[in-house]
């Protein structure tokens, strides 16, 4: 019942916001969104620059490459494991959604999924840690065990990862898809595996190493259909920004994904949203709706996987995928420009670009 009560609230919060939104920017210019747009794109990374490029993993897992002199993307490889599959992976190359991190002075990992059986929810996550540099070429350092795994429909589904670093240099693990929701774990920013128990790589309600973070609030019924967790702790504020996906992707333009987002004072939540309410029983801003309304441009349908780059000079970008609707559904990616605003996220539809 509360949660019905909540989707209800949810709705009318959703709508006022996409009036108002969709108001500015007939007053302005309709239909000007034009960000840095790269075609078959799914499931990217946040965005680092390594020396003089920019650089993010996506599904597959393939990584691209952004010269920032050339300025010129390219696709430099798709297989991480093109060595042979980890000892731990009992599946069929379904390596989904990474998460890339720099854990300092340049230690770059890439956490992904490793998905064995979706239909009951079998599934691990792993990673590889980064070497070599965009000009030598990368080459990827296999672990002999995974971090984490999941294993029935009960669990938090072990997809999706993304790490971030806290201010007290802490690491954190946030994973989830469906099922039981979102979680964050620590990890062990040395071994880069679970920081207590690491031998104990399942899942369990009860098991305090865990943490609830956020459900969805959606109109689904019977369906936690909530996904693609990313946060982003503000280098100059006190807050961590949760992005998180509801409702369903991978449709190309008939996909309803949309990012909702909360903030919180410790990376371990409780994630509220702007109007108050938690994440964990539903809460969640809309940032950026399923078809295009915010942003103004129909074109970007069904956006997620949320991520943040902020250059040397400050400026920030959010990147994101969506199926493009000028382009038969593709999967792309999409880079904005990024404002905050009373503490908040906006896409800046009218900014530039400037890398």
């Amino acid at each position: 019942m509360i949660l019905l009560l909540f989707a209800c609230f949810a709705c009318e919060s959703d709508n006022q916001v996409l009036d108002e939104t969709l108001e500015e920017v007939d007053n302005e210019t309709s239909g000007n969104a034009a960000p840095m747009i790269l075609p078959d794109v799914h499931d990217p990374s946040q965005i680092y620059r390594i020396n003089n490029h920019l650089v993010f993993f996506a599904s597959g897992v393939e990584w691209n490459i952004y010269d920032l002199q050339s300025k010129i993307w390219s696709l430099e490889g798709d297989n991480i494991y093109e060595n042979g599959d980890p000892e731990w992976y009992d599946g069929e190359e379904k390596y989904w959604a990474p998460g890339f991190v720099d854990f300092g002075s340049g230690q770059f990992r890439i956490y992904h999924s490793a998905v064995e059986d979706e239909d009951v929810h079998q599934s691990k996550i792993g990673f590889v840690a980064l070497g070599g540099s965009p000009e030598s070429g990368f080459s990827f350092e296999r672990q002999n065990e995974h971090v984490l795994s999941s294993s029935s429909m009960s669990d938090a589904f072990a997809i999706d990862p993304a790490v971030f670093v806290d201010d007290d240099n802490r690491a954190w693990l946030v994973y989830g898809s469906h099922a039981a929701g979102i979680y964050t774990v620590e990890l062990d920013v040395q071994t880069g595996l679970l920081k207590e128990e690491p031998q104990n790589k399942s899942f369990d309600l009860s098991d305090t190493r865990f943490t609830h973070l956020a459900d969805y609030g959606g109109g689904i019924e019977q369906e936690n259909n909530i996904e693609a967790a990313y946060i982003y702790n503000h280098p100059s504020s006190d807050y961590y920004y949760l992005f998180v996906n509801w409702d369903v992707c991978c449709s190309g333009i008939s996909s309803t994904y949309n990012i909702r987002i909360g903030r919180s004072l410790s990376p371990t939540g409780p994630f509220l949203d702007k109007e108050g309410n938690d994440m964990r029983l539903g809460g969640g801003t809309l940032f950026m709706d399923a078809q295009g309304m915010i942003v103004g441009d129909s074109r970007f349908i069904g956006p997620g996987h949320s991520g943040i780059y902020t250059q040397e000079n400050g400026k920030d970008y959010f990147s994101h995928h969506f199926y493009d609707g000028a382009n038969n559904g593709m999967p792309s990616l999409a880079i904005w420009p990024l404002e905050w605003v009373n503490g908040w996220p906006e896409i800046d539809v009218f900014g530039t670009i400037d890398f």
